[in-house]
């Protein structure tokens, strides 16, 4: 092997090792629904059409045919400080501050769309519901200017993980329901970024330029599954529980580096296929709700992810001589949130207005080390608010939901140049619903 078929490998080997992947599940996105996003509680009371996502055998609340649709739009407003590393300011042509960081950077694009249409049917009076659903549970993206500090760590990337469901329930007791849906997933990853030109302390910017572009994509389709309950114990008290399969994706596409102007070839190009394995957790949720009064709905709930399963990520790489496979060291730990809100609702100045307010704790499963700005999961905090109305045979609802990220500063990070940040975060999260009883 000459030493420039030496290079082009480590080039490549390193590329595919620090590629994005983006993420859904335990940190994806949860908020579907009006009732979700305003309130923070529906697990024990699913009162709409969006228990196919959240609990469907809370579906025998819905009588006769329901036709349900609730869009929600995500606004990320974030800034991060990237650290120095190893002749960092040589490549980026700026100098960080006395402390080793740059400049705070913003996205120039950071936002998710959170989209669901369903239909159910009562098939057996207060017995018999199913339904059917098209929802994307997670479809994010964000973009840094292609002149910024984090070009060797991202500048545009989007995950977007659609699926297609049906769902029933049945009333087996007066007290009790079962129900389970059935799914497929079809999840897609873009990435773009530059790849810094030292590796393992070689610089191979006389061969590939100082700004080398990795762009990856990845897709793939999986079954979903989940099984639940709803009981009504007393007339004043719901509660709901379920269960959600682990689910194994695997992601196909092309990988792509293109030598920048200042190559020995400029343009030239390494072209290859990777196959990554991405895992997506069992998850246990169960939530209760209780009137406190004839218009005081009180309820909470608890989700939890199992993620400590997924301690590395594996990659198979096709096309690119003697890079065979690879594997990332995640080490994640559980994720859980819990959450809990009130619904005042029929009261005699407003007929047919429902006030919802709510909040949850989200414990992200990353630990500092694997987080990246590619994959920028942390704790946080949200509130929750939101209306609905009805009226003859229209629902409809709005909400608001704030969420405050705690950004750790990021000191141990494990990655390829290294992703050492500080920074802060907000999510803004607004949805709108209509229901129509057909």
């Amino acid at each position: 092997m000459n030493s420039r078929q030496a290079r082009n490998l480590a080039l490549a080997a390193f590329a595919l090792a620090a590629s994005p992947t983006a993420h859904a599940g335990g940190f994806g996105i949860p908020d579907i629904g009006v009732r979700r996003t305003a309130m923070a509680s529906i697990i024990g009371r699913p009162d709409d059409a969006s228990a196919i996502y959240h609990n469907p055998a809370g579906l025998t609340l819905q009588h006769g045919w329901q036709l349900y649709l609730a869009t929600g739009v995500m606004l990320i407003d974030t800034e991060f400080q990237l650290h120095s590393w190893a002749e960092s300011d040589r490549f980026l042509g700026t100098s960080a501050d006395s402390d080793g960081y740059y400049a705070p950077v913003r996205p120039s694009r950071a936002m998710g769309v959170v989209p669901m249409l369903a239909l159910t049917g009562e098939i057996i009076p207060d017995k018999l519901v199913l339904g059917a659903a098209l929802y994307v549970g997670n479809a994010q993206g964000a973009a840094f200017d292609r002149e910024a500090v984090t070009r060797y760590h991202l500048i545009d990337g989007y995950v977007i993980a659609p699926q297609a469901v049906i769902a029933g329930s049945y009333r087996i007791t007066d007290t009790l329901s079962l129900g389970a849906s059935a799914g497929i997933l079809n999840m897609r990853i873009h990435g773009r970024r530059e790849v810094f030109p030292i590796i393992d302390g070689m610089d191979i910017s006389s061969l590939t330029g100082t700004r080398p572009e990795l762009v990856l994509d990845g897709s793939g389709w999986a079954p979903t599954w989940m099984v639940a309950a709803f009981g009504q114990p007393h007339p004043r008290v719901t509660w709901g529980a379920t269960l959600t399969g682990r689910v194994d994706a695997t992601l196909e596409g092309p990988v792509e580096v293109t030598y920048s102007a200042d190559a020995s070839s400029p343009n030239d190009r390494l072209v290859g296929k990777q196959r990554t394995q991405q895992m997506l957790p069992w998850a246990a949720m169960a939530g209760a709700t209780v009137d406190v009064t004839p218009n005081i709905e009180v309820g909470a709930e608890l989700r939890y992810w199992l993620y400590r399963q997924y301690k590395k990520q594996h990659t198979d790489v096709i096309g690119i001589f003697l890079v065979r496979e690879l594997e990332t060291i995640k080490n994640y730990h559980d994720s859980w949130q819990t959450s809990g809100g009130v619904r005042v609702h029929d009261l005699a100045p407003l007929p047919g207005i429902e006030l919802m307010l709510g909040m949850h704790y989200d414990r992200t499963p990353a630990p500092p080390g694997t987080v990246t700005l590619d994959q920028p999961t942390f704790n946080h905090v949200g509130l929750h608010s939101g209306a609905r109305y009805t009226t003859g045979r229209y629902r409809f609802g709005a909400s608001y939901l704030h969420y405050w990220y705690d950004v750790d500063t990021v000191t141990t990070s494990m990655t390829a140049p290294p992703s050492n940040f500080r920074g802060s975060g907000t999510n803004n999260i607004f949805t709108v619903s209509i229901e129509a009883r057909l």
